[in-house]
């Protein structure tokens, strides 16, 4: 998916930031709870636990110009990574 090759980039920009280190067990501590309000699917928070993202689901109707109407939009959705039935 597009939206998360643009995304990955700024989500690690701000573990970075907030772990002031580059160092991976740092970033990994750092990681939960991290939150983007301008990601190209609204905002997201990186979850405490399972570092799965926090996101809403949308519905759109595409127009003729290629662009498109939010018919729909959820409640923030806590990641389920590993659902009931899917282990």
């Amino acid at each position: 998916m597009t939206n998360n090759a643009y995304l990955g980039p700024w989500l690690w920009k701000a573990a970075v930031e907030k772990a002031g280190s580059f160092d991976i067990d740092k970033i990994k501590l750092a990681n939960p709870g991290i939150e983007i309000d301008n990601a190209p699917e609204g905002y997201v928070r990186i979850h405490e636990t399972n570092h799965h993202l926090y996101s809403r689901l949308r519905v759109g109707r595409a127009r003729a110009d290629g662009q498109f109407d939010v018919v729909y939009e959820s409640e923030l959705k806590e990641p389920d990574p590993f659902p009931e039935g899917y282990q």
